[in-house]
């Protein structure tokens, strides 16, 4: 099958916000206003605010067909507008990866990040913040950086999936997390990681009731509040992970220690809040990470899962240094029943502070999970529940009685009395 024609010009040798600042001033399409954002857009609500491409402008170049995907690169001059007509031109670039069915020349040409409309289903997007150096969007970049912790948006990425059924994932964090994630960063083996920080949105209605956030985000690099927060940082033998949620400030704090051999042996977590695990099967960096702990640990034809230390649902995406070998009818069954008890808590307003150890077996492989929980009420610090350990083999035939949601409201009554 041939390839899609390319309607470019060649790629400039330097990011594409640099060639234009290169330009004189009559032929750059911020001219006249600078590169700044006109002050009646950041004014406007950022949902009535239009991104469109200058359709003469665009050029898809770098055409290639991959299996099932066409992925091409995108050059263009879209014009940001408020409602009332003010506006400013910004070039932009970014790199889109199509399925094979949807890359006709028609369909390549209008697809936008900036505006979810023309993204359709199971497309891919990346945006780098060294594009957009001298641009009106360069403080708004600048914005998403410094929140990723980078000194500049030149290590800066945001990454866009558009999922089945009209969601969007926008992740937003170091080049290096997206390009080598087995480098030092989510992916990467436990005794590898270094600090990184990562933002994730999952939109659910991108182009209705969640555009304005998105749209905002774009102008301001304000996140939105749903945007979940993963950072982690190393300190020896220990790594700190927090799951943060942008809106509420809300943290899960994780600690977890690696023995000599440079793998979990055991974490510390206090949870006050459920990120949920949503989009967790269409979360490459995830589905990355667990596909490379399989092969690392020879798991295949075993009838163990990957199994996480704090729950998915709870930690998001820290990948393998959460990650442990475990017996898949123990994961699924009478561990899965002790996670949805914490939620179910967490439901209730409560906090759950965590311990858990692997034990026995090898460093690839525990024999034994124990796991130490109690369950405190912020708001007075009462303690409203706090069991035995309990030490679960990691085999089949592991039992555990969850507390119904009616017993909960009993103790949590007893508690604050």
């Amino acid at each position: 099958m041939s390839l899609t024609p390319s309607l470019n010009l060649p790629s400039p040798a330097q990011p594409w916000g640099s060639f234009l600042r290169g330009l004189p001033c009559p032929l750059r399409p911020d001219s006249g206003d600078g590169a700044r954002l006109h002050k009646r857009i950041l004014a406007a609500d950022p949902a009535e605010v239009s991104f469109d491409l200058d359709k003469a402008s665009v050029r898809t170049q770098d055409v290639r067909e991959s299996g099932a995907n066409t992925t091409y690169t995108t050059t263009a001059d879209m014009t940001i507008a408020a409602p009332d007509g003010s506006s400013t031109s910004v070039p932009v670039r970014y790199e889109v990866t199509l399925r094979n069915e949807n890359a006709t020349p028609e369909q390549m040409r209008a697809v936008n990040p900036f505006d979810p409309a023309t993204i359709p289903d199971r497309t891919r997007i990346e945006i780098h913040g060294k594009d957009y150096a001298g641009t009106a969007l360069e403080p708004a970049f600048s914005t998403l950086a410094k929140a990723n912790g980078l000194e500049s948006i030149s290590d800066l990425r945001l990454s866009l999936e558009m999922l089945d059924k009209g969601k969007l994932r926008v992740m937003s964090g170091s080049e290096r997390l997206f390009d080598a994630p087995r480098d030092g960063g989510p992916s990467s083996y436990p005794a590898d990681r270094q600090d990184f920080t990562r933002h994730t949105t999952l939109l659910a209605d991108p182009t209705g009731s969640e555009l304005g956030g998105y749209s905002r985000m774009l102008l301001t690099g304000k996140v939105p509040d749903s945007t979940v927060v993963l950072a982690e940082t190393v300190n020896g033998n220990e790594i700190h992970g927090t799951v943060t949620e942008a809106g509420s400030g809300e943290v899960n704090d994780i600690t977890w220690t690696l023995d000599a051999e440079g793998r979990p042996a055991s974490a510390e977590a206090t949870l006050t809040w459920e990120p949920s695990s949503k989009g967790r099967a269409s979360d490459r960096i995830e589905v990355n990470a667990q596909s490379g702990f399989r092969k690392d640990n020879d798991m295949k034809g075993t009838p163990d899962d990957v199994g996480h230390i704090i729950a998915y649902r709870f930690a998001n995406g820290h990948g393998s240094v959460n990650m442990f070998p475990q017996f898949g009818l123990f994961n699924r069954g009478a561990y899965a029943r002790l996670e949805q008890e914490w939620g179910d808590w967490l439901a209730k307003g409560m906090e759950v502070s965590i311990e858990v150890e692997l034990v026995g077996g090898t460093s690839q492989r525990p024999d034994e999970v124990h796991v130490d929980y109690k369950v405190i009420d912020p708001d007075s610090g009462a303690v409203v529940y706090d069991p035995s350990l309990i030490a679960f083999a990691n085999a089949d035939g592991q039992a555990f009685d969850a507390i119904a949601g009616a017993g909960m409201d009993e103790m949590i009554d007893r508690a604050t009395a």
